[in-house]
């Protein structure tokens, strides 16, 4: 799709959780865990072609080392990088939406398909008080740069989380949840054709970026574990109670990226 001489640029994040067919997190792991990250990726960018636009890959899942190049012709963000200038153009050319593929819902959704946020030592996520998931958490992200999140695929709770948040989102539901990892998987043959042809549809539907109003607070609520132990250890200063750690400023990708910081050094020293 073109605006006047501009060809439409899509960022699309990918997950595995919420790939099709994938129902515990030892499968997310598994080769066979990024055989169907790429079924699904791939025909969400077969979508996005056909629809005349282009797209480039953002790997967010664990190491973002899951993509296999040798299977798709467009470029991709590996690794993980912290990126603050992500949204100002990737590729030296703006973005126009993101795509999420492969999502799930927040930690502790009750009968949720591996629900989690980001770490499983997360027990919620607020920003400026509001419950958010992976799904808000980059859509608000995406919004403050002037980007709308603008597809999900994932499980049925995963989309409707979105769809809570963006009404107007254009979700795929290639499984449905039954408890925390167990749920109803639909064929990749059927989930190939339902992920291209919400693809298209997004490419092409106006949808207005998540804004969340600055200025910003960001609260993570942590479990009591190890890595909980190890961030009080590195930075006490960011903690408001004993499981509770707070991010204030006027620029939500730039406190958010100097939290990723702060949770890098947790998990090195934990290793």
């Amino acid at each position: 799709m073109h605006v006047g001489e501009t060809t439409l640029k899509f960022l699309v994040m990918t997950d595995i959780e919420g790939a099709s067919g994938v129902t515990t997190f030892a499968q997310a792991k598994s080769d066979f865990g990024k055989k169907m990250l790429m079924h699904d990726l791939k025909a969400v960018l077969a979508g996005i072609h056909e629809a005349g636009a282009e797209a480039i890959v953002y790997d967010m899942h664990t190491d973002g080392r899951n993509v296999n190049m040798e299977e798709i012709d467009v470029p991709v963000v590996m690794g993980k990088p912290i990126l603050p200038q992500l949204w100002c153009g990737v590729g030296g050319k703006e973005i126009d939406g993101l795509f999420m593929i492969g999502l799930h819902t927040m930690q502790n959704v009750n009968g949720a398909l591996l629900a989690h946020s980001y770490r499983h030592e997360y027990e919620a996520i607020y920003i400026n008080g509001l419950l958010v998931g992976e799904i808000g958490v980059e859509a608000a992200l995406a919004g403050e740069q002037g980007v709308p999140l603008k597809l999900v695929s994932g499980d049925d709770l995963g989309c409707t989380e979105g769809q809570q948040l963006i009404p107007e989102l254009v979700t795929c539901v290639v499984k449905t949840s039954l408890t925390a990892e167990t749920g109803i998987c639909l064929p990749p043959a059927q989930t190939a054709g339902m992920l291209k042809a919400a693809a298209r549809e997004a490419v092409g539907k106006k949808i207005d970026p998540f804004v969340i109003k600055p200025p910003y607070e960001i609260k993570i609520v942590f479990s009591e574990s190890v890595r909980l132990a190890a961030m009080k250890s590195l930075h006490p200063e960011i903690f408001v109670d004993e499981r509770t750690v707070r991010l204030k400023g006027d620029k939500l990708l730039e406190i958010w990226s100097r939290y990723l910081i702060y949770e890098r050094e947790m998990v090195q020293a934990c290793r």
